[in-house]
């Protein structure tokens, strides 16, 4: 499986994520349990064997030792794309493979876990759109010209300001009654909220821009406890491109009345305006 990713993909990591459970111990930081039902609304899509379980690829490391990897894709057409390719270049191991899902909460416990191991580790590695990733590294120059790289996996928010203080805040939406402040992984479904907000609220649209942040640093906020009443109002906002295809494996399985992939994530809140 060393062809498996011929495309070119953004390679992440939860290395962050993992340290920050390590270090955290503030009384007021947000459970991890609470953590991983907000990660648990976003898919993380894999190649799995008829039983379920995850395809490993083997590669050399820098000293040419042997190394587990266990590629995981926060897009759908990234997994698409090196199915096609296992496929193509495997093809008797992929007779019987097909693309899974599990949700983002699953893999952050699954990667914790593998890490207390001292033996037979394998290394997990987060894949996603490669435009994502350089669209959060553009919008990051506009406040430091000299990033390189974006650090982590990407997500998006809207701020907006006040229009008499000019003070700035989370842009928040509004759904079942409640406020949120949505994390989108995909800033295109971001642009679209915001847009209908801009044509529902023209008075708004000069106050509000998009900004992102990397996933680590948002969950070691959380696990960290810092401001810890507003954290709670965030909500991890899934790829919409990706929930319809989480739908289309689930109709797929049950077509063939094999095993449904886990739930398809909860949809993205309404908009709302942003609080004055």
């Amino acid at each position: 499986m060393q062809r498996l990713f011929v495309q070119r993909l953004a390679t992440l990591s939860l290395t962050g994520l993992l340290s920050a459970i390590a270090v955290c111990t503030s009384a007021q930081a947000l459970p991890e349990e609470d953590v991983i039902k907000k990660l648990d609304s976003v898919p993380v899509f894999t190649i799995v064997d008829p039983k379920g379980n995850p395809l490993i690829i083997t590669v050399k490391d820098k000293d040419k030792k042997d190394t587990s990897i266990l590629p995981l894709f926060l897009d759908q057409k990234a997994v698409q794309d090196a199915y096609g390719n296992f496929q193509k270049n495997n093809a008797q191991a992929a007779k019987n493979s097909q693309i899974g899902v599990i949700s983002l909460g699953q893999a952050f416990k699954a990667v914790r876990d593998e890490q207390k191991k001292k033996d037979n580790k394998v290394a997990f590695q987060f894949l996603t759109d490669p435009k994502t990733v350089d669209y959060a590294l553009e919008i990051s120059k506009k406040s430091d010209a000299n990033i390189k790289s974006f650090p982590g996996i990407p997500v998006f928010y809207a701020m907006g300001s006040d229009d008499k203080t000019k003070a700035k805040g989370f842009v928040t939406f509004e759904k079942d009654g409640k406020q949120y402040v949505p994390l989108f992984f995909d800033q295109k479904d971001l642009e679209r909220n915001v847009n209908e907000i801009k044509r529902s609220k023209p008075e708004l649209a000069k106050q509000m821009n998009i900004e992102v942040a990397s996933l680590d640093s948002v969950v070691s906020t959380m696990l960290e406890g810092k401001n810890d009443a507003e954290f709670t109002k965030l909500t991890f906002v899934p790829s919409l491109q990706a929930v319809q295809y989480v739908q289309t494996l689930q109709k797929n399985a049950k077509a063939q009345a094999g095993p449904a992939p886990a739930p398809a994530p909860a949809s993205a809140p309404a908009p709302s305006t942003p609080p004055k």
